[in-house]
């Protein structure tokens, strides 16, 4: 889906595109995060439930760090 937006995006701002952060805010947990950003077409997330998790949150935190 994050691919699909980020070629939407591209041919309405072009060059511009590229400025443009694109979240993931599915399903995020510690064993996702890393393949998650990974993707291509994803710049960061909005973490749900995990961030009610201390350790979790810390966990998919450290994977963006």
């Amino acid at each position: 889906m994050c691919s699909a937006i980020r070629d939407e995006v591209t041919q309405l701002a072009g060059l511009g595109a590229a400025a443009v952060r694109i979240q993931f805010g599915g399903s995020v947990t510690p064993q996702t995060a890393a393949a998650l950003l990974g993707a291509d077409s994803v710049d960061g997330f909005l973490v749900g439930g995990a961030s009610l998790d201390a350790g979790q949150f810390a966990a998919i935190a450290h994977v963006g760090a």
